[in-house]
């Protein structure tokens, strides 16, 4: 029994020790991601942006606007680590929308908080500049951007319900 726990915590510490880009998506998950967004009739553009926003997500059904913007002049586009970061982020506020709610029951929320102060000291600061009505909307898409690429992709398809016949019809188009 000692010797599994030993091997659980020293199979924890190497997984740990990894930089968080390992778990970032490639190229061919950014793609993959984009056209699972794009099935959700979502718009992605590429834009110059007001402020420091890496990108940013768009919905008002009256006025027909479903755009996520990633920004050109902020976001590196030739960094994948940080365009999938930006793409599972911006995807998590598609899920939500699609939901019109959050992505994950109340009971994970004190999970997705002690992971990002763990994993994303960086991300706990910039959530702490939050009203409190937007902080669990943006501390899942900071949790999601920490996330293995299948997870986030799973993430949209199930919120969103898309399935293969919807991303056969968007690829068409």
């Amino acid at each position: 029994m000692n010797r599994m726990r030993y091997l659980i915590a020293l199979t924890t510490a190497v997984l740990a020790s990894f930089p968080l880009s390992a778990m970032a998506g490639s190229w061919k998950d950014i793609n993959q991601l984009s056209v699972l967004v794009q099935a959700t009739g979502t718009e992605i553009v590429q834009s110059n942006c007001e402020g420091s926003n890496l990108g940013y997500y768009e919905y008002n059904h009256d006025k027909e606007i479903d755009r996520m913007t990633l920004c050109i002049d902020k976001l590196n586009m030739k960094d994948n680590n940080a365009v999938w970061e930006t793409l599972a982020h911006e995807s998590t506020h598609v899920a939500q929308s699609c939901l019109n709610d959050y992505v994950f029951e109340a009971k994970y929320s004190p999970r997705i908080f002690r992971t990002i102060r763990a994993e994303a000291p960086h991300y706990a600061r910039i959530l702490e500049s939050y009203a409190s009505d937007d902080k669990l909307t943006e501390a899942e898409a900071f949790y999601m951007e920490l996330r293995p690429p299948i997870e986030v992709k799973k993430m949209i398809i199930d919120a969103c319900g898309i399935t293969s016949e919807r991303i056969d019809s968007f690829k068409e188009d």
